[in-house]
C-alpha cells in the first residue's frame, strides 16, 4: 500500500485532490472526511434555491470515489495531531495520515443586527441552504424578497428570484454592485438595467433591522426607511474555516486565512492547504490575497496531488478571474480594476471599447464591452472587466487572464489574433480587446 492520504473536506479542492492523486499514483491509501452532505458545485446553489435545478442533478456522483477505492468518510474532524500524524472524528475514529490535506473551504456569515435570527433568514452555502430557501418561498409564497449584498451570489439570486414574480429589493453598502470585481463607469450600465428589471437597488445603503414576529416581516434601512420582506438573503461575505488550522498549530496569515508555500504546503510540511481556506500572493500586487473563487479551489487541489505524489508544481498567484449573469446581462473580472489599482499606488492607463457579438450584417447581433487596465510603467495588462448582452463574448476573460499572467504588454494585446466567423465573432477589425489595447499603445507608446 502507498502513502496514506487524508483529506478534510469535499468541495472544489478535496474531491479533484483525491482523483488526480488516485489517477498519478492508485496505490495511494486516500480518505475523504466531510461534513458536507455531497460533493457539490457551489455556483448551483441559487440556481437550485429557485427551483431551476435539483441537488440530484447539480452535485457531483459519489461513485467517482468508490471506482478507483477513495474511502469517504461522512463525519467532522475534531482534532489534529501531528506528532503522532493521526486525525480524529466526533464519532471518534482515529485515521493516521503520511500527507494531510486541508480542504475545509469559508462559510457564510450573517452581520450581528437585530432580528438576524428570526425564521425566513438564510445564508446560501450549502445544498441543504439552498433546499430550505426554495421551501420557503414555496410554502410562504414569497412576494417580497431583500437580498443583502451585491456580489455574484446575490445578484443571481437577485435575478433568479425575481424571475419568479419576487419583488427584489437588493442591498449594498459599498459604492456599487459587483464593488470588488468592477469600477464605476462598467457598474452603472448593469444597475440602470436592473432598475430597468424592477429591481430596487439600493447602494451605500446598510440593512440595520429585521423586523418581525418569529419570522421576518420586513426590514429597516440605514437611511430609516422601512420595507416588507417575506425573506431575506444575506450574502455579504464568507469567513475562512481555520479554527482546526489553528488548534493544530499551523501558521495562519495576515488575511486570517491558512498561510502556504508555492507548492501549497502549510507550515508543516506534510500538511496541505488550498481553496477557500488560504491566503496566497496576488499576480499583480504580490500581496496576500484570499481567492474565494472555484478555478483556484479545483486547480490548487490538482497541484497538491502532483506534489504529493512528487512532483514540485508551484500554484501560480492569483487573479481571481470570474463570470455571473443578471437576466440578459453577462459580466466578467480578472486582475485588479483600474480603482484597485491606483489604491494600491500604481499609475494606470485604462481603456475601454464596445464592439458586436457578430458581423453587422448578421442578425441579432449583441453589444459588448471590454475595459483594459494597463500599468503606466511596465506597459503589462493588469485588468480587465467585460459586460456583455452575449453569453459566448463574456468568456473571453479568460484570454485577458491568460495575457496577463503571460505578463504581455500593451504592444503585445494589439496583435491577438482571435478566430473569426460572422456568427461566432465579432469582425476581425472590431475586436473589442485588440481595438482597447490600440488606444492604451497610442498613450503608452508615443512617438518620440
Amino acid at each position: 500500500m502507498g502513502k496514506k492520504v487524508v483529506i478534510i473536506g469535499c468541495g472544489g479542492t478535496g474531491g479533484p485532490c483525491a482523483v488526480m492523486a488516485k489517477k498519478l499514483d492508485p496505490s495511494m491509501d486516500i480518505t475523504i472526511i466531510r461534513e458536507e452532505e455531497n460533493f457539490l458545485t457551489r455556483c448551483a446553489t441559487p440556481y437550485i434555491s429557485v427551483g431551476d435545478t435539483t441537488v440530484d442533478q447539480s452535485v457531483k456522483d459519489d461513485s467517482i470515489f468508490f471506482a478507483s477505492g477513495i474511502k469517504l468518510v461522512q463525519d467532522r474532524v475534531t482534532k489534529i495531531n501531528r506528532n503522532n500524524k493521526t486525525v480524529t472524528t466526533a464519532s471518534g475514529e482515529v485515521f493516521p495520515y503520511d500527507k494531510l490535506v486541508f480542504a475545509t473551504g469559508a462559510r457564510a456569515v450573517a452581520p450581528p443586527i437585530p432580528g438576524v435570527d428570526l425564521k425566513g433568514i438564510f445564508l446560501l452555502r450549502t445544498s441543504r441552504d439552498s433546499v430550505n430557501i426554495l421551501d420557503w418561498i414555496n410554502r410562504r409564497r414569497v412576494r417580497e424578497a431583500t437580498v443583502v449584498g451585491a456580489g455574484a451570489i446575490g445578484i443571481e439570486m437577485a435575478y433568479l428570484m425575481a424571475t419568479r414574480g419576487i419583488n427584489i429589493t437588493l442591498v449594498e453598502m459599498l459604492d456599487h454592485v459587483l464593488p470588488i470585481s468592477l469600477d464605476q463607469d462598467m457598474a452603472d450600465p448593469i444597475e440602470e438595467y436592473m432598475k430597468e428589471k424592477g429591481i430596487d437597488l439600493r447602494v451605500k445603503e446598510k440593512l440595520t433591522r429585521i423586523e418581525g414576529n418569529e419570522r421576518v416581516e420586513g426590514i429597516q434601512l440605514s437611511s430609516g426607511e422601512k420595507k416588507e420582506a417575506d425573506i431575506v438573503i444575506l450574502s455579504a461575505g464568507v469567513r475562512t474555516n481555520i479554527e482546526l488550522a489553528m488548534e493544530a498549530g499551523l501558521e495562519i496569515g495576515e488575511r486570517n486565512g491558512v498561510k502556504v508555500n508555492r507548492y501549497l504546503q502549510t507550515s508543516d510540511p506534510d500538511i496541505y492547504a488550498a481553496g477557500d481556506v488560504i491566503e496566497y500572493e496576488h499576480f499583480i500586487t504580490g500581496r496576500p490575497s484570499l481567492g474565494q473563487v472555484r478555478p483556484n479551489a479545483v486547480i490548487g487541489g490538482r497541484i497538491i496531488a502532483k506534489n504529493i505524489v512528487g512532483y514540485q508544481v508551484e500554484f501560480p498567484p492569483i487573479l481571481n478571474n470570474f463570470v455571473t449573469k443578471f437576466f440578459e446581462k453577462s459580466v466578467a473580472s480578472t486582475g485588479l480594476t483600474e480603482s484597485a489599482a491606483k489604491k494600491e499606488g500604481l499609475e494606470v492607463i485604462a481603456t475601454k471599447n464596445t464592439s458586436r457579438s457578430k458581423h453587422i450584417m448578421i442578425e441579432g447581433w449583441k453589444p459588448y464591452t471590454v475595459k483594459l487596465v494597463f500599468d503606466k510603467n511596465s506597459k503589462n495588462i493588469i485588468g480587465g472587466q467585460i459586460l456583455s448582452d452575449s453569453d459566448c463574448m463574456v468568456k473571453q476573460i479568460d484570454v485577458i487572464t491568460l495575457a496577463i499572467r503571460s505578463r504581455m504588454t500593451a504592444l503585445d494585446m494589439t496583435t491577438i489574433r482571435n478566430a473569426g466567423q460572422p456568427e461566432l465573432s465579432s469582425e476581425p477589425s472590431a475586436e473589442p480587446i485588440t481595438i482597447a489595447s490600440e488606444e492604451a499603445f497610442r498613450q503608452l507608446y508615443p512617438i518620440s
